[in-house]
């Protein structure tokens, strides 16, 4: 009975420490098991030691910076592109009836289709450059926001709407003052899953289209028996998510505090 009550007491009044101490345990034995599997395993994988040492070897001949460059221009093109048109079309959905009854089953065709199956499209139409890689990447992350931001705007309470009528107000000020806030926790969920989801979708649009940024160092390290390489960049794709994902979370604070609020 007495260690129920103290593991009761961690839980009521230290979560977040406990919860530090925890993470903290689990990344050790991880970077452990890391370092003795990859000791005794050959050229198939690297020791975390190696890896780290790739990383900093790639980042001081200047290897990692141009790569991340190219990565990361259709990466910011494709998470503004999933922002506007994933609010757009999510309202549109949501709001309009007439839009949603011509191109609501599109949506869901698009978002069911392998993404595989649309690269020969894209080649087709936009050629091997940027654009045909962010139009992949885009068909990848943005139906996250869509479909939050519609779920949103569809579960506003008829309530609300109907006060808001009552009080005389207008299409500008209805947007303004009940659906737009109403909205906004669910776009930051799209949000925060379209953030990932976009770094996930350029990877693959250069993959498949044209392997100029970070996924051509994945490539070159696979082809040539390069675990160090083949895992230093992914430590650092994985870090720089980790990264935006806190970024998310952080702008959410800030536009939706209320939402913290209440969770706690």
């Amino acid at each position: 009975m007495g260690g129920l009550r103290w593991i009761q007491l961690l839980r009521v009044e230290r979560p977040r420490w406990v919860q530090a101490a925890c993470y903290l345990a689990s990344v050790g034995l991880l970077l452990g098991l890391w370092q003795y599997v990859g000791s005794d395993f050959g050229v198939l994988f690297a020791p975390l030691t190696t890896t780290l040492q790739e990383l900093v070897t790639l980042t001081a001949n200047g290897t990692i910076g141009p790569a991340m460059a190219v990565s990361g221009q259709i990466y910011v093109l494709t998470l503004g592109i999933d922002l506007v048109a994933g609010v757009g079309v999510g309202l549109a959905l949501a709001r309009l009836r007439w839009f949603a009854a011509s191109f609501e089953p599109y949506v869901f065709i698009l978002y069911a289709a392998p993404t595989v199956a649309l690269v020969p499209v894209a080649f087709a139409v936009f050629g091997f450059g940027v654009t045909a890689q962010v139009v992949i990447a885009v068909l990848i992350s943005v139906f996250t926001i869509v479909f939050s931001v519609a779920e949103g705007a569809r579960s506003i309470p008829r309530i609300y709407l109907d006060v808001a009528a009552t009080y005389g107000s207008t299409e500008a000020q209805l947007w303004r003052d009940v659906i737009l806030p109403y909205v906004m926790p669910f776009l930051m969920t799209g949000v925060r899953q379209a953030i990932p989801m976009a770094l996930v979708g350029t990877l693959v649009a250069e993959f498949f289209l044209a392997a100029n940024g970070v996924s051509g160092l994945l490539i070159e390290g696979v082809t040539e028996f390069q675990a160090a390489k083949v895992l230093a960049v992914t430590v650092l794709v994985s870090a720089l998510a980790i990264v935006l994902v806190g970024v998310g979370e952080l702008v959410e604070r800030l536009l939706v505090p209320w939402r913290h609020t209440i969770d706690g």
